[in-house]
């Protein structure tokens, strides 16, 4: 493992499982339902770990042979479990489901597959290729770009995401062209994002980004005896300022030569170099890791897409659902004032014909009598929600205001 990550491998085995409580009743029962092996890598350990686990919970283990006489129909007397005792009776361990295990055996086949080809490409190329990008990188971080407060070069909107020190930018050129140009074989092209300021890795099925930086150490600023002079020149005339107060940093950095490789965002790898091997011994580990990560990170992409989508059913099947509680109780209240009206002009026509019948027997019928009779039944009408009618008044816009000047024709 490196000092800032994990190789591709054991990434793989930390996502996508589930982690909880397993019992010593259940894990007696799986190591004696199945063999050692394939139980193992539904918990992402090995046979060894494994066995030295189950030994540690006072779980017996299945003998030697114990398998080929199942396969070989003859049966086998399961060992019994010992009371617990001082033994763990529950351990925490992450399951993987049967697709899971798969998914994990064919990405760490997809590694050795990568690093056999990059082992090869290597043996097989005598000349170092420049990658265009290292020598454009190369040119601009020499003369035209100025150390940091760090002593850091880096300049990633003009050429390769690289934070080195002055002494360790050529080998950081070396690395990066060795690593892009191994890269590029396994199908990756390089490109610089200018506005971002990054370095991506494009694959045909993943964008990686990529940096390469260089640990500096830091510790308290040490006077120099320049700065001493200049705080003296400060303090020898009080009374008449003639110079500024020099200006120190607070503390001071100090190169370590130690490169550290990372890849992506999340997921993401990281390589860097320990005291017994350097990155440049590590390669083909390395390319195989962004490899393997290029395809984790398609797969963690499809997932999300797939969770997003499930999302987005989600939220038209609750939209609608609300949409048609909207509609039906918007009908259902309609449905209400459609009666209500109803019921004030059967009660307006009930009335009217009492107003009729009372004035044709006091022989009051005059002409005023049924003009106002045939307004009130078309008023009637106008409030029935079974007839179709508008009302001349009723139904016309609101009227106007006038406004604050009103303009008065001159006689």
């Amino acid at each position: 493992m490196s000092a800032i990550g994990f190789p591709l491998q054991e990434a793989a085995i930390q996502a996508g499982g589930r982690m909880g409580a397993i019992t010593r009743k259940d894990l007696y029962e799986e190591v004696w339902a199945d063999p050692v092996s394939e139980v193992a890598k539904r918990y992402s350990l090995s046979d060894v770990g494994l066995a030295k686990l189950c030994r540690t919970m006072g779980i017996p283990l299945p003998p030697r042979g114990c398998w080929a006489k199942v396969r070989s129909g003859e049966g086998v007397k399961r060992a019994s479990l010992p009371k617990a005792g001082s033994f763990r009776e529950v351990v925490m361990l992450t399951r993987y489901e049967p697709a899971q295990v798969e998914a994990r055996i064919q990405a760490k086949e997809r590694v050795k597959k990568v690093k056999l080809a990059v082992d090869s490409a290597n043996q097989q190329s005598k000349q170092v290729e420049q990658h265009p990008l290292v020598v454009a990188t190369r040119k601009h971080l020499s003369h035209h770009v100025v150390a940091t407060e760090k002593g850091l070069l880096s300049a990633p909107d003009k050429g390769l995401d690289l934070e080195v020190t002055k002494g360790s930018l050529e080998r950081a050129l070396l690395l990066v062209n060795a690593l892009v140009m191994g890269l590029g074989k396994q199908g990756a092209r390089v490109e610089v994002n200018a506005e971002k300021k990054s370095t991506l890795l494009v694959f045909e099925h993943a964008t990686i980004e990529l940096k390469i930086t260089e640990k500096v150490r830091r510790r308290d600023h040490v006077e120099t005896p320049e700065e001493t002079k200049a705080k003296e020149r400060y303090w020898r005339n009080p009374h008449a300022r003639v110079v500024e107060y020099p200006n120190m940093p607070r503390y001071d950095y100090l190169p370590t030569g130690s490169l550290a490789i990372s890849a992506g965002r999340w997921p993401s790898r990281g390589w860097a170099d320990t005291d017994r091997r350097r990155l440049e011994s590590r390669l083909p580990e390395v390319i195989a890791g962004i490899v393997g990560l290029s395809f984790e990170i398609r797969d963690r992409e499809a997932e999300e897409a797939r969770k997003e989508e499930a999302r987005r059913i989600a939220r038209e099947e609750y939209e609608a659902a609300i949409k048609a509680r909207k509609e039906e109780r918007e009908a259902f209240e309609q449905l209400e004032r459609n009666a209500q009206s109803w019921e004030r002009a059967s009660r307006l026509r009930s009335y009217l014909q009492s107003v009729e019948s009372n004035a044709k027997l006091s022989g009051d019928m005059s002409k005023d009598v049924i003009e106002w009779l045939a307004w009130a039944h078309a008023k009637a009408d106008w409030l029935d929600p079974l007839i179709s009618v508008s009302d001349p008044i009723l139904d016309a816009p609101e009227p106007k205001g006038p406004g604050w000047y009103i303009d008065f024709e001159e006689e």
